[in-house]
């Protein structure tokens, strides 16, 4: 049977509530998995977070310095200093290096963007009822 979300007008922070709930409700399940596991994929989600903040805080830097090195009117010898300002910036801060992850497991595919929860966890927490204005679509 396909699982489809049909969303309803949920205000963010009852929404936010319900994944909080959701979190104690799965973290109860988890707890038979390896420990080793649980640290990989929580350290996975706080270095992504990390290169989201980077990225942000860089965000106007690198765009400025690539326009000015695709900007075709600067004299070659400036375009090459700006192109040198931008590979000095740190990689991280680089927004092609931020990957969605699933906030419960760190799984880095089929991440729903506005859940922020893999599609796995997703059906789990939608069967159990536990998200908020998510209910099992029938025909």
């Amino acid at each position: 049977m396909a699982l489809r979300a049909i969303v309803s007008r949920v205000t963010p922070t009852r929404f936010m509530d319900s994944i909080c709930g959701a979190t104690r409700f799965f973290s109860q399940k988890v707890e038979g998995l390896r420990p080793e596991k649980l640290k990989i994929d929580e350290n996975r989600n706080v270095e992504d977070h990390r290169r989201r903040l980077l990225a942000a805080k860089y965000e106007m830097r690198r765009n400025l310095y690539k326009a000015l090195c695709r900007d075709p009117s600067l004299p070659s010898d400036m375009r090459d200093l700006y192109r040198c300002k931008l590979s000095m910036l740190p990689r991280n801060s680089s927004f092609t290096r931020i990957r969605n992850r699933c906030i419960f497991s760190g799984r880095p595919r089929g991440v729903y963007r506005k859940f922020r929860m893999s599609r796995i966890i997703f059906r789990e927490l939608a069967s159990n009822g536990e998200l908020l204005g998510v209910t099992k679509a029938s025909w």
